[in-house]
């Protein structure tokens, strides 16, 4: 029997993220996809598990409009006898009520058997969402799961909010195991924040979640600008970089710049007593980018020896 995804935390969990397929794709496209993905899934040796977002729009007023298949649904597809966890992601913002949300996660641990979930809010600050806060959600998930020690709960951190690392701390209470970035290509803020946030766990006796940086392939201009729009910062000097270059096969700069920003993170990370734990979270973002994503999974393991940063590189 694997061990639980929870277990895997404090030694460099490696997860692959993959959008589920569109509502209305035919039942050949998304059998297609699947197989793909397991065929994938085999080849990787050192993959913990598979994240599962929950990919919805809002409107004005902050209504949901859900294009792509439930998380829960694709993992039922994927099946379990492979030897990767999944991971179901929730925007608990758009869950009516508490009672509801308990019962979502009664569905999850019992018809699913799913085991890992990432628990997320709403996309604005300005709009009264009916769901609970994600600290709500996380206090709701541990008094559901209380006695089970195989449940994992992750949430999303975005280093450029203010008041960051009151949040990752507040959640690290409330019951999360590990958070997930957006996808990174600069190391500050990213940088600082682990270090504050080690220090902060530090200081209060308390236990630092794992930090998955979330990396993502690219390979053209139009990749950029949509991770820009999703909220990645992108400075003049990495966009250069990552831009197509004669020399390089399509998307291999996007995976030396994240080489080199695991190398910068990690070393910030270990600059607290106990170190925040890492891990990572390869995202395919784009359909067309899947072979690439894989790639960078599997090559994560040559990352894990890096140079050491000169000083004032983090």
């Amino acid at each position: 029997m694997r061990r639980p995804f929870r277990e895997r935390l404090a030694s460099v969990p490696v997860v692959l993220e993959i959008v589920p397929p569109g509502r209305r794709a035919s039942e050949k496209a998304v059998q297609s996809f699947v197989d793909r993905l397991r065929e994938a899934m085999r080849s990787l040796r050192t993959l913990d598990a598979i994240n599962i977002p929950e990919v919805l729009d809002e409107n004005h007023a902050g209504q949901p409009f859900y294009r792509d298949m439930d998380p829960r649904d694709f993992a039922t597809l994927l099946g379990s006898d492979l030897p990767e966890d999944t991971i179901a992601n929730k925007v608990v913002a758009h869950v009516p009520t508490p009672t509801a949300l308990r019962r979502w996660i009664r569905e999850s641990l019992e018809r699913y058997r799913l085991r890992n979930f990432v628990f997320v809010g709403g996309n604005s600050s300005w709009v009264r969402y009916p769901g609970p806060s994600v600290i709500e959600a996380n206090r709701i998930l541990r008094a559901s799961t209380r006695g089970r020690d195989d449940v994992s709960l992750g949430n999303i951190t975005i280093p450029e909010r203010d008041h960051e690392v009151d949040r990752l701390v507040d959640k690290t209470h409330a019951g999360c195991d590990f958070f997930s970035t957006q996808v990174l290509f600069e190391a500050e803020p990213m940088a600082t924040v682990l270090r504050a946030y080690g220090r902060r766990c530090a200081a209060q006796g308390l236990k630092p979640a794992t930090v998955l940086l979330s990396f993502a392939p690219v390979t053209d201009y139009a990749d950029l600008e949509f991770l820009v729009w999703l909220g990645a910062t992108v400075s003049p000097r990495t966009e250069e970089a990552l831009l197509p270059a004669k020399n390089l096969a399509p998307g291999q700069a996007s995976l030396e710049v994240a080489r080199t920003l695991w190398s910068h993170l990690s070393a910030a990370a270990a600059q607290s007593r106990p170190p925040v734990p890492l891990g990572v979270n390869i995202e395919e973002v784009s359909a067309h980018n899947f072979d690439l994503a894989v790639q960078m999974t599997r090559e994560f393991p040559a990352w894990r020896e890096p140079e050491v940063p000169r000083s004032g590189d983090v």
